[in-house]
């Protein structure tokens, strides 16, 4: 295994879980009549992913005290996260957000956010409990929480340096939503700290144009790798991902599917490549059973509901690659 420890809770994920109301039918959401309700945000869905591969994992954030905060709390325990960090915040809203897909582009999502003033957005370092950092095999964060607020900012901060004290590993999807930050500069500023203290980082090729000025695959796993970043998995979108670790390289394709819905993709990726990961796999096996992923949730609408068990995705693995 690449230096992870035992625990109870093996991945802490931290950030805002939202409610996704996806369009049932493409198109502007002006002429959308019919929408399905999910759970969804980067973080959430990473650990829901890593419990659907039969790995622990919890969640610390805030919902607000109302019907949707209470439908992802409720979700949540369904699929068995563990939700003993997630607080009820009477002060604000559960954010929202709302998908537009298929338009303007054909195979892709639009993603309108409701969420400024939410309960999530007051995610604060209070809110971070040393014992249930420690006591994890990974860290994982997004670079969407510290856009929500600076509170927020200052609780993943807290998260990743508790983290590196106790010997867990931090996982960082950069992640960056533009609508979510002032400027790209304030949000490359941001990223960058946090990209300091990861180990193990997933980002793709617009965001690495971003933060550090590359957006040649080779030239942006050497630059994080400069900087001391461990596990580099860098998505291509359609063309699949690389991924790399000390000297050794891997690439894999998605599989030949018509992509329905994206949003959630990556975030299956990276719960899979994480689980992967504690269990000591291969970097070629990780990364192809994370495609495999990436495939089953871009091919439907919602983030979570084609996220693969254990069994699934081994026997899927073995199909593909005999």
């Amino acid at each position: 295994m690449y230096g992870v420890k035992e625990s109870v809770v093996e991945v802490v994920c931290i950030g805002e879980p939202i409610v996704q109301f996806n369009a049932v039918t493409p198109g502007p959401l002006r002429y959308v009549n019919l929408f399905e309700k999910h759970v969804g945000g980067p973080e959430t869905t990473v650990a829901v992913c890593v419990r659907r591969l039969e790995h622990a994992s919890g969640l610390i954030g805030r919902v607000g005290d109302d019907e949707l905060g209470h439908f992802i709390t409720s979700w949540l325990r369904g699929v068995d996260v563990d939700t003993s960090y997630v607080k009820v915040d009477s002060s604000g809203p559960t954010a929202i957000c709302l998908v537009q897909r298929g338009y303007p582009i054909p195979g892709r999502s639009k993603v309108q956010y409701y969420r400024k003033g939410s309960a999530g957005s007051r995610l604060a370092p209070e809110d971070i409990d040393k014992e249930f950092i420690s006591g994890a095999r990974v860290v994982h964060l997004s670079g969407v929480t510290p856009a929500i607020s600076q509170s927020a900012t200052d609780a993943c901060l807290k998260a990743i340096v508790t983290a590196g004290e106790n010997g867990v590993l931090v996982s960082l999807d950069t992640q960056i939503r533009p609508q979510l930050w002032e400027s790209l500069d304030d949000a490359a500023s941001v990223i960058m700290k946090f990209v300091e203290f990861a180990n193990i980082l997933f980002t793709d090729l617009g965001d690495a144009e971003i933060l550090i000025g590359e957006s040649n695959p080779e030239r942006v796993i050497q630059v994080f790798k400069s900087i001391g970043v461990d596990v580099i998995v860098l998505r291509l979108g359609e063309r699949g991902a690389i991924a790399s670790r000390g000297s050794e390289l891997a690439e894999a394709e998605p599989l030949p599917i018509s992509i329905e819905d994206p949003l959630g993709a990556g975030e299956a990726l990276a719960g899979t490549f994480l689980s992967c990961l504690i269990e000591g796999r291969s970097l070629f096996e990780s990364l192809r059973k994370s495609m495999i992923s990436w495939s089953l949730v871009a091919s439907i609408r919602g983030e979570q509901t084609n996220l693969p068990t254990s069994r699934d995705l081994d026997g899927a693995f073995r199909a593909l690659y005999p």
